[in-house]
């Protein structure tokens, strides 16, 4: 069934394209080059709109057309037009692939093309280009495989193919594509529209070229008319001159010259010149029949010519000879010589006919003796001769024989043609009453214009009836019915009209497909993160919203999920280094997703992941995406391992709205955080306190620093030597309104998760400066003090200028100041914190590095540091008479200090024993409870100058 349906749909394809052609097969000069062909549109839109598989109906339907151009009947039919009927219809078929296939790979589609630039690429590919095709194919195959006339040539021709195939494409395919695809214009006023306005246009073309054509052919009418009558005339005037020169070649005889044939062939010679339609002229006599014998042997002799005979006997018993004598040219005619013009009837006629009235007289067409298979004629001369000496009025007169003039018909029609100027008009010649013609110019005459015109030719007594037929290539060439140029200007309009009817319908749908795509994308973008493309924060509300409206949905989680320290890949390599790395993870993590997980990005480093179910599927999914977190990416040549926190809440335990959830899984993310990072939470609501409790900590801190809520407390540091104060450290308190003195270990973490310890570090520094400063105007000498410099800080580009300004503000030495840092800072970025830590000894600064051993720490790098002094943390300072492994430590420390000339100071001694130990094993000072506490600056006992001076305590 589906194979009939094709093949009756190829059928009536091949149908409509036949119909179309003969609709528009007059709207050109030649039946095969027609410059507004409607079927190049029909095929090429039934391909776009049904596909390939209709390219056949194309083919069908451009052979039958071509195939029955040529003649009705089969006997007719040349193989050469039909080779030339499939040659084109395979350049109709290869050129219409070719446009559908141009048309979609450029997405040119003419009722919704997929740009602004579709309709310039659909007039170029369809029209412009691709009929270039069967105008070369179609217009080569007429011009070397059919011997078809009504030619412009091939240039000419080619033009005009090429733009009948133009207009076709590019005016009639979109009103086809318009009508069949309904579904393409969304509005039914619209599609109507635009069809009325495509139908209108075509029309238009179509009858201006009807109306131009029409106008043409009157003029072309009008001029075949007159070249007509220039024909009838020239026809009458040659045949005048044929009189004019048979009666010369009378007077030449009868002037007494009958027995001088050179000069008969001279005179003849003469006329051919002049005149082309002449065959041959003769001189034939009169012979009685008893002076034959006498005749042949004069005009043997005449002639020269031993074997000159009288041909054929009379037909009348009483009639006497009328032999040729003379034929000129003689070469070409001698057959004639010799013959008896009474020996045939037919010419016993004409002969009786002209002596009767005295007048030349022309035969019927006949069969010649000189040139036996053309049609030819002979127009008989009466010649008299005068037989008395009387005057010239009343001297007798007797018929001495006929001059014969002998024409082939071909040759007078050529000769009056040439003469004439006119070419490419075929004659059908007719004798009177006659049906069938005698003679014609063409064997097969073909006149689409109706070009015809009879007229009526006299000749000597005869008459003739002329048919005139313009010629195929009469039309083409005639200077009238050059119609290129106007029907380039009608392919041109119909081009332009078409593709400002089109443009403004699609300026109308792309402009509302613009909208709507610039719609979408607005609501695109409000619904995701423009870096990575996942599913923002808004989108995440409306998801969670959803979920929670689903009653099908009891429970889902929610994953808070944070990068660990991404921060430092943003600090180090940039920002861009970061953005990359967020999409690649991103990448990978959405196309891990499985089952109904959602993923979001709601900024920064900060993931979230919704996971349907119960409690149990969120903590397998929490343990694979901290997996997921943990492969390694590679961008621009460095090697990335990252690691992740995650917060878990759930639906509705932990919250029945999302900003609830998000606030709870982010406290257990940060929870997770202080775990040790690289791991997960499930929310507890003990958590939220300690969130709590940390905001409002840090929001009492930021106070704190307005209003000076710091103090600081010195703690004195005691040289093994000599048992005197060698130096100072300064320690910091918080005087909190409400909680009262708070040791630094309560809110120094937080100030460095906050970045506040970079103005509390300054401000400790300030305070430390004004204290130094107040010391030295009481006269007391201030050994060197310790300050704690966070990583932070001491990073800071800035934070050596910064440090000489508040030093060289209240006048204190360089050497009065000594640096405390930690492993951290060599640990984090060693040549820059080295590099830093050098040009600070420069300045003048005391370094020291604070509770070595606690960390990483590195040998290789520690030689490298410029340092004064080593601080032995209190951790293993404790554990002396307890813990070999800690006296181990401290005893390398010791050494290792000494090695590289480096003073050793031990942290928190608390006991004598502590103490001796220190001493014995050679540490350089101590710090602790055993011999001074934390004191403020007013408890504080030191040393007036005169003192130090002795060198007493």
């Amino acid at each position: 069934m589906k194979t009939l349906q094709y093949i009756s749909s190829l059928f009536l394809l091949a149908l409509c394209y036949f119909a179309a052609a003969h609709l528009v097969s007059d709207s050109g000069l030649h039946s095969q080059i027609i410059p507004l062909w409607i079927p190049a549109g029909v095929g090429l839109a039934a391909v776009i709109h049904f596909g390939t598989k209709m390219v056949p109906g194309v083919f069908l339907g451009s052979f039958a057309f071509n195939s029955t151009l040529q003649s009705t009947s089969l006997a007719d039919y040349d193989l050469s037009y039909i080779a030339t009927a499939i040659i084109i219809a395979s350049g109709a078929t290869l050129q219409t692939l070719l446009g559908a296939f141009l048309i979609k790979r450029f997405g040119a589609h003419p009722i919704q093309p997929s740009s602004y630039r579709g309709l310039f690429k659909f007039m170029l590919w369809a029209g412009f280009v691709t009929c270039t095709v069967n105008a070369t194919i179609g217009t080569s195959a007429i011009y070397f495989f059919a011997d078809s006339s009504g030619n412009s040539g091939f240039v000419l021709d080619w033009l005009s193919w090429w733009m009948g195939d133009t207009f076709g494409s590019i005016v009639v395919t979109p009103l086809l594509l318009c009508l069949l695809s309904s579904s393409q214009i969304d509005n039914f006023q619209r599609r109507v529209f635009i069809l009325a306005q495509l139908a209108v246009l075509v029309a238009s073309i179509l009858i201006l070229n009807k109306i131009f054509l029409n106008h043409l052919d009157q003029q072309v009418r009008r001029g075949f008319e007159q070249d007509v009558k220039i024909l009838d005339a020239q026809l009458q005037a040659t045949i005048q001159q044929n009189f004019a020169d048979l009666a010369m070649l009378e007077g030449v005889l009868t002037a007494g010259h009958l027995t001088e044939p050179e000069l008969f062939r001279e005179r003849v010679l003469d006329i051919q010149t002049n005149n082309a339609s002449v065959l041959a002229y003769s001189w034939d006599p009169i012979i009685p029949q008893h002076q034959r014998t006498e005749f042949e042997q004069l005009t043997a002799h005449l002639l020269n010519r031993p074997d000159y005979r009288v041909r054929g006997e009379s037909l009348g018993e009483s009639d006497p000879l009328i032999p040729v004598q003379f034929v000129e040219p003689l070469e070409s005619n001698t057959a004639a010589l010799g013959f008896n013009l009474l020996s045939l009837e037919d010419r016993r006629e004409w002969v009786l006919k002209s002596q009767k009235t005295g007048r030349p007289v022309a035969t019927q067409i006949i069969n010649l003796t000189q040139a036996p298979n053309e049609p030819g004629l002979l127009i008989l001369h009466p010649v008299y001769v005068s037989v008395d000496e009387a005057s010239f009025l009343t001297r007798n007169k007797r018929l001495a024989g006929f001059m014969a003039g002998v024409f082939t018909v071909e040759r007078m029609f050529n000769s009056t043609l040439k003469d004439a100027g006119v070419q490419h008009i075929h004659f059908k010649l007719y004798e009177l009453d006659e049906k069938i013609p005698f003679y014609q110019t063409a064997l097969s005459l073909q006149n689409p214009h109706g070009l015809t015109r009879e007229f009526t030719l006299e000749i000597a007594q005869n008459r003739w009836r002329v048919e005139a037929e313009a010629g195929p290539d009469y039309i083409a060439m005639h200077p009238f019915s050059n119609a290129n140029l106007m029907q380039s200007l009608l392919v041109i309009l119909g081009c332009m009209g078409t593709f400002l009817i089109l443009h403004m319908n699609d300026r109308e749908r792309l402009l509302i497909q613009q909208v709507q795509r610039q719609t979408e994308s607005l609501a695109h973008q409000a619904r995701h993160d423009v870096l990575t493309g996942l599913p923002n924060r808004y989108h995440l509300q409306n998801r969670v919203s959803q979920r929670i409206a689903d009653d099908r949905e009891q429970v889902f989680s929610l994953l808070f999920i944070d990068l660990d320290r991404f921060k430092v890949v943003n600090d180090s390599l940039g920002h861009q280094a970061g953005d990359q790395l967020l999409q690649a993870l991103s990448s990978h993590l959405q196309s891990h997703l499985v089952g109904d997980c959602e993923l979001f990005r709601t900024g920064g480093d900060e993931f979230i992941l919704i996971v349907g179910g119960e409690l149990s599927r969120a903590k397998l999914e929490a343990e694979r995406f901290l997996g997921l977190c943990t492969l390694p990416h590679s961008i621009d040549g460095h090697h990335f391992q990252l690691t992740a926190s995650i917060g878990v809440s759930v639906f509705p335990e932990h919250g029945a709205d999302l900003d609830t959830l998000i606030k709870h899984a982010d406290t257990a993310m940060y929870r997770a955080k202080a775990q040790g990072k690289n791991c997960y939470e499930l929310y507890n609501p003990l958590q939220t306190e300690e969130t709590l409790h940390a905001f409002q900590m840090e929001q009492d801190l930021r106070v704190a620093l307005i209003e000076d809520q710091f103090l600081l407390h010195f703690q004195p540091q005691f040289s093994l030597n000599n048992q005197s104060i060698c130096g100072l450290e300064v320690l910091i308190r918080w005087q909190h309104p409400e909680k009262g003195m708070m040791p630094p270990g309560q809110f120094i973490p937080l100030a460095e998760e906050t970045n506040l310890i970079i103005p509390l570090g300054w401000r400790v520094v300030e305070k430390t400066c004004q204290q130094i400063l107040s010391w030295q105007e009481q006269g007391f000498m201030v050994p060197p003090v310790a300050v704690n410099i966070s990583p932070k800080q001491l990073m800071e580009a800035d934070f050596l200028q910064h440090l000489n300004e508040l030093l060289g503000k209240y006048g204190i030495a360089h050497e009065q100041i000594e640096l405390e840092i930690t492993e951290s800072l060599i640990l984090q970025d060693p040549e820059n914190a080295i590099q830093r830590l050098n040009t600070l000894q420069a300045a003048g600064y005391r370094l020291a590095l604070d509770d070595f051993g606690t960390g990483y720490s590195s040998l290789s790098r520690l030689k490298q540091i410029p340092l004064d002094r080593l601080k032995i943390d209190y951790s293993f300072t404790r554990d002396i008479g307890k813990d070999p492994k800690d006296e181990a430590i401290i005893l390398t420390v010791i050494a290792l200090g000494k090695s590289l000339n480096i003073e050793v100071l031990a942290e928190g001694v608390e006991t004598q024993e502590q103490y001796l130990f220190l001493k014995h094993h050679g540490c350089d000072s101590v710090q602790g409870y055993l011999l001074g506490y934390p004191v403020a600056s007013d408890e504080l006992t030191l040393p007036d100058e005169l003192v130090a001076t002795n060198g007493s305590v």
